[in-house]
């Protein structure tokens, strides 16, 4: 079996890359461990898609159901520090879009099934007999021949271990809970908010409408494990949510099960190695602070397939080292200042250290008043400044 590119993955960065790489004549094949089963259920998991990753769905005929949000406020839960956020301040309609996981999930395996390999993974790489491809052992003892092996296998990939490339790891020594609330006492279902507070990090965000639900958000609520020693996720939820209806003027009643993570975040030194290359959450991720994740995972699949495509129409191998050391360069430095930028935001609003709660109040409300510090916040967050 031989291909141009091979890609381990079949979730949302791995199949956008087989359809971005297939409307520009490059052949693909998705190596997929689990079965093809759609999950029909609504589930709970949401995910928080700026412009760009809008856009670049868009372009290869994703449109599904979507929350916009086109205000954001973050505020101090221990004081009276608060920024807004308004898309009008960058001109556009909405800074963000709410989707349900699965719908999204969903509707990009169901276009890449074609090109899929389910019920597989590969389990080892190799040199073939030539620099132009690498040989792929999969686990069902098939192989396969590609000029480049897309790792797009998630913060646990499979790929990335393959290549013994160096890792750097973080425990958050946090706990995030979600689930599903149904709000009332809310005048505007575009809005976002953000709390801050001894009691975690409170993130509260529209979700789609669907039939006859509505006014539903999304939460995501990230608590020190310490707090979480002697009581259970679900417990702390009921004792303390008022704390946060209180705080936003708004009553939240729980509409789903509750579910909770641990959380950490991992950054490969290189993204590439021969002709493997990690992508999304394979080479990197985060605290889900922002929920930027998914957003920068569909920023690695656009400069993946930009430059891939670009040597592909110039005559040029596509496994080029240069081509794919351009990707890296591209792509790391800017998942880097996300990373730390939200280490920072986590370690400064995690403080109980009276003089940074002052500094926070103080900060936020000065940040507020700063048009062009919120403007240059809002254009990385939403995409819109691309390297």
């Amino acid at each position: 079996m031989n291909v141009p590119v091979a890609i381990s993955g079949g979730g949302i960065i791995g199949n956008y890359i087989s359809l971005r790489l297939k409307r520009n004549n490059i052949d693909s094949l998705i190596i997929e461990k689990s079965d093809y089963m759609p999950d029909m259920s609504e589930g709970i998991r949401t995910l928080t898609l700026n412009n760009h990753s809008m856009s670049l769905l868009k372009a290869e005929g994703i449109d599904i159901e979507s929350a916009p949000i086109n205000e954001i406020n973050a505020l101090d839960g221990e004081g009276t520090g608060k920024i807004q956020f308004l898309a009008d301040d960058i001109n556009e309609s909405y800074l963000s879009h709410v989707v349900m996981f699965n719908d999204l999930k969903n509707r990009l395996t169901a276009l890449c099934k074609d090109k899929t390999l389910f019920n597989n993974e590969i389990n080892s790489i190799q040199k073939f007999n030539s620099e132009d491809t690498s040989e792929a052992i999969l686990e069902d003892g098939d192989s396969l021949h590609a000029q480049i092996i897309a790792g797009c296998d998630g913060r646990n990939s499979n790929i990335a271990k393959i290549t013994g490339l160096p890792n750097e790891y973080y425990e958050y020594k946090q706990t995030a809970i979600t689930f599903i609330g149904h709000v009332t006492n809310n005048d505007n279902s575009l809005i976002a908010h953000q709390a801050f507070s001894e009691k975690g990090i409170f993130a509260l965000m529209p979700m789609p409408n669907k039939g006859s639900k509505k006014n539903r958000y999304t939460i995501v609520w990230s608590i020190d494990n310490s707090i979480l020693q002697n009581i259970s996720p679900t417990e702390y939820v009921k004792n303390n949510l008022s704390f946060f209806e209180s705080k936003l003027n708004i009553k939240i009643e729980v509409n789903s099960e509750i579910l909770n993570f641990k959380l950490s975040n991992h950054h490969f030194k290189n993204y590439i190695k021969d002709s493997v290359v990690l992508i999304g959450d394979a080479a990197h991720s985060i605290h889900p602070l922002a929920g930027q994740g998914i957003n920068l995972g569909l920023a690695d699949a656009d400069i993946f397939c930009e430059e891939v495509i670009d040597a592909y129409n110039k005559g040029f191998k596509i496994n080029n080292q240069a081509i794919l050391k351009k990707y890296e360069i591209r792509r790391k430095g800017m998942n880097l200042l996300m990373l730390k930028s939200m280490d920072f935001f986590v370690d400064f609003f995690s403080s109980k250290n009276l003089y940074i709660i002052l500094l926070r109040n103080f900060g936020l409300n000065s940040v507020n008043k700063t048009k062009f510090l919120k403007a240059f916040f809002m254009r990385h967050a939403s995409g819109l400044n691309k390297f």
